[in-house]
């Protein structure tokens, strides 16, 4: 699916599929699809109460989340176009993020080969351009 438009239109239908399905994926109610197509997706969001920990930071747990979210978004604009089923995720938390910022996540597909996808993902902060986090995201495409 080429970065156009439609593959925009076509993210922000599988993100409303999937917050509308209930369960954990309700989480991801705030977040904005920026772009997308090619193996690729950008999404924002401002971070809010309801994503962080006790102490007012984005939460490890829903970066994770972040991480596998977007970059099987990104995965579903490729020629295969499926979302695939996840073998390993890794996040590198960098710094922190804090209620009211506002971060960019920003998924890339590095490789599909016969039955496993690579991904790579970046958040940012969308103002100063920071490194928060960064996962990568392997998901077997049987």
């Amino acid at each position: 699916m080429a970065a156009t438009n439609g593959a925009k239109k076509f993210l922000q239908h599988i993100l409303a599929v999937a917050i509308e399905g209930g369960g954990f994926d309700k989480t991801l109610s705030k977040l904005r699809i920026v772009s997308g197509g090619k193996g690729r997706c950008i999404a924002e969001m401002r971070i809010e109460k309801e994503h962080t920990n006790r102490i007012g930071v984005l939460h490890g747990g829903f970066t994770a989340m972040l991480v596998d979210a977007v970059s099987t978004m990104a995965l579903r604009t490729t020629e295969k176009a499926v979302p695939g089923i996840s073998v390993d995720i890794s996040v590198t938390y960098l710094r922190a993020a804090k209620t009211g910022e506002e971060i960019m996540i920003n998924a890339e597909t590095l490789k599909i080969g016969r039955s496993l996808a690579f991904l790579s993902v970046d958040i940012t902060n969308k103002e100063s351009g920071a490194l928060i986090a960064k996962g990568s995201h392997t998901k077997f495409m049987g």
